[in-house]
């Protein structure tokens, strides 16, 4: 299924204006956020300087106990209300003094500020929020601390503007910033739909241009102005593509037609050879002439080839000679199957007499296990007399001079009882030495019993083989004597066949001579003629080829 493909306008218009309206969504939004910010900073410092007026104009009346409220007084906090500020001077957390009005329209003295204002401005600090709400209405507010001659907080300066007041400002200029955005976006629109137009207009010449090459049009004109680098590059490769298309186009029609001018040569040649080939028919029509001549004399010479017996005379010698020989091979071959007999006769006596020898190994093998097994006891024995010559000495030691003949006795028993066992591993070592030695025996001689039995084997092939020797004698006997009774028979047309054969060699002769300048002749005439027809078949279905294939495309 194929698929929706996007035009480029439209695809230009996506890749300009997605990262346009991002990035200009993203600054407006920074901006809007930025402006917001520095709005209510100018608030904040507009009321820190509204209040310090308020505390620097009321901290004289309150050093020399003058306070009051009185005209001036009221006339200095309503001073900024033009700018949209109110002003309010509290005597610690009670309004004393201030241009708020209640909603009854009288002025909101005598009202403690909001909880928790007052315990952060009596230790020093300044104290700053939005949201705080006065009289029913919402205010931006600064309070700063107010002290006496002692340093000590004594009230608070206070300042206000209702955020009623900063969210027009905020909403204002959020629309103003947003308008701006639109109003970039539709020039950037603008400026990419014809920038996209002014692309689009020669490339989609070009792609007619390529489309009206594929369908084999080489005359249409491409010629179109480009701003833009590449796509200028485009149009002088689409004009050169079809320049060189049309000058290729051009020589492969001339030589297609030069193609068609040698290929009539090759057939005027063809006929020519034609010619030359009925000629040598006729030469070949002479020679079969003679060749009948032959014919007749080599039937002649067929029939007087039944007789010719006596050509064959000292054949006949020879095989009377050669049935004689073979008599006598019969019988030489009689007297070696039977010396071929006794030889197997003696082969199984060596093979009976293999199994004795390794019988008679397996039985001295067990007789040196039990000499070992009695090797062992000896050494047991040596060892258990050992230990009791050394506890007899000990004894000895312990009896003094009573048991000191007695140690020596038990020093004698412990040396026989040494040497013994000395004895006793000896004879093992012997007796492993001899085992080995025997196993190899036993091996030589399964070896040779194996030996024994293949040339058995061998034996028993060649005797067979002998048979078959001489059941091929008879048949050749037999055959020898045949060949003597048809010698005979041949003897008698010699002369005959000779005298033909000598009035055929002449014509013969003759004849053979001319066949072979006359095959000669042929064979490369027919190499040719062949080589010649299949250029010419190759040269027409390269010449109908390059006709098709520049017949799709036009000129014009």
């Amino acid at each position: 299924m194929k698929k929706h493909k996007l035009p480029f306008l439209v695809t230009s218009m996506l890749i300009g204006l997605i990262p346009l309206f991002v990035a200009s969504a993203t600054i407006s939004l920074v901006a809007i956020y930025k402006m917001k910010s520095n709005l209510e900073e100018d608030v904040y410092l507009r009321l820190q300087a509204a209040s310090t007026a308020v505390r620097e104009y009321f901290e004289w009346d309150i050093d020399e106990d003058m306070l009051e409220v009185d005209d001036v007084s009221l006339s200095f906090v309503d001073s900024f209300q033009n700018q949209d500020i109110e002003l309010t001077l509290f005597l610690q957390d009670v309004r004393f003094i201030t241009s708020i009005y209640k909603e009854d329209g009288e002025r909101n003295i005598g009202t403690k500020a909001s909880e928790g204002i007052w315990e952060t401005v009596k230790q020093g600090k300044e104290y700053y929020a939005d949201g705080t709400v006065i009289g029913g209405k919402e205010y931006y507010v600064c309070y700063l601390p107010v002290c006496n001659s002692s340093e000590e907080v004594v009230g608070m300066a206070f300042a206000g503007i209702p955020e009623s007041i900063v969210g027009d400002n905020i909403a204002s200029n959020t629309k103003m910033i947003v308008l701006v955005f639109l109003c970039v976006a539709l020039i950037c629109v603008v400026a990419i739909i014809g920038v996209g137009l002014r692309i689009r207009k020669p490339i989609v010449k070009i792609a007619r241009h390529t489309h009206s090459l594929s369908k084999g049009t080489l005359g249409v004109d491409v010629a179109n102005e480009s701003s833009i680098k590449e796509i200028s590059m485009l149009i002088d490769s689409a004009e050169s593509l079809q320049g060189n298309l049309k000058n290729i186009i051009s020589k492969v029609d001339d030589k297609t037609k030069q193609l068609n001018q040698n290929v009539k040569m090759i057939h005027s040649g063809i006929q020519t050879s034609n010619e030359a080939t009925e000629g040598i028919v006729d030469a070949v029509n002479e020679l079969s002439e003679g060749s009948l001549h032959i014919a007749k004399s080599v039937q002649s010479t067929a029939e007087s080839m039944q007789n010719v017996g006596e050509s064959i005379l000292s054949i006949a010698k020879s095989a009377v000679a050669t049935e004689k020989e073979a008599q006598e091979i019969e019988t030489i071959s009689s007297e070696a199957k039977d010396n071929l007999s006794l030889l197997i006769n003696a082969n199984k006596n060596t093979v009976e007499i293999s199994e004795d020898v390794v019988t008679g190994i397996d039985e001295a093998n067990k007789a040196i296990e039990h000499i070992r097994k009695a090797a062992d006891a000896i050494t047991n024995i040596a060892s258990q007399t050992s230990l009791l010559a050394l506890n007899a000495s000990i004894e000895a030691a312990r009896a003094g001079e009573a048991g000191s003949g007695f140690s020596v006795v038990a020093a004698s028993i412990q040396s026989l009882a040494g040497e013994s066992d000395n004895s006793a591993k000896e004879i093992q070592t012997i007796i492993d030495e001899i085992i080995d030695k025997s196993q190899n025996n036993v091996q030589l001689a399964n070896q040779i019993k194996e030996a024994v039995d293949s040339e058995g084997s061998a034996l028993a092939t060649v005797r067979e083989s002998f048979d078959k020797v001489n059941d091929k004698i008879y048949i050749t006997v037999d055959t020898i004597h045949n060949i003597s009774k048809e010698i005979d028979a041949l003897n008698q047309d010699k002369e005959k066949v000779l005298e033909e054969v000598n009035s055929l060699s002449t014509v013969s002769e003759e004849n053979n001579a001319s066949c072979q300048e006359t095959t000669g002749s042929i064979k490369e005439l027919r190499e040719n003629m062949e080589m010649i027809n299949s250029q010419t078949t190759d040269t027409n279905n390269v010449s109908e080829e390059l006709k098709q294939s520049v017949s799709y495309f036009t000129l014009s």
